[in-house]
């Protein structure tokens, strides 16, 4: 078996280790100087929200197949649930433990979202577990100094979470 094989039956999951490894990394330079804070904060203010749904939900198969309509709303609005917990975000200085709840509501909407309209077999037991594991991977953040390691790593870790329930998912719809 080639590794190619694997990454087919598994894009959503590769992807969304890369993304979050890259993302990982990205936050992880905030702790080395101020020359990539301008970068991050307009990149991450769009990235994760445009590339989690476009890696992760759009795939065609002979067994999955969505409207150009079903796409776009489902990308639209991905990226409106991304804002808003971009926004309950920025209040981490205000509101102790407000990035917890940020990751599980954005995981959450976004599962929810995702079984709605574009038709995933994603049952509400797995949405619940990973909006509960989505939150918690925001707990080092909290408990820490603020680095950007562990920002990194919270991203990273929503980013796999999010992406093992669709990749269960997808394997399930595409190899039936």
């Amino acid at each position: 078996m080639k590794w190619t094989d694997n990454y087919y039956k598994n894009r959503p999951l590769f992807n969304s280790i890369l993304a979050g490894a890259l993302y990982f990394l990205f936050c992880w330079s905030l702790d080395y100087g101020d020359l990539t804070k301008g970068l991050f904060m307009s990149l991450m203010l769009f990235l994760p929200g445009l590339t989690f749904p476009l890696t992760t939900c759009y795939y065609r198969t002979d067994n999955i197949k969505y409207s150009s309509f079903h796409r776009i709303i489902h990308f639209v609005l991905s990226v409106g649930i991304y804002h808003g917990s971009v926004w309950l975000f920025s209040a981490e200085g205000q509101i102790k433990y407000i990035t917890i709840l940020a990751g599980l509501l954005g995981s959450l909407l976004f599962q929810l979202l995702t079984k709605f309209i574009l038709k995933k077999e994603i049952t509400l037991t797995q949405i619940a577990l990973t909006s509960l594991l989505s939150g918690l991977a925001f707990l080092p953040y909290e408990l820490s100094e603020r680095l950007g390691i562990f920002i990194g790593l919270a991203v990273f870790l929503w980013t796999i979470t999010n992406g093992i329930t669709l990749n269960k998912e997808y394997r399930k719809a595409t190899y039936r």
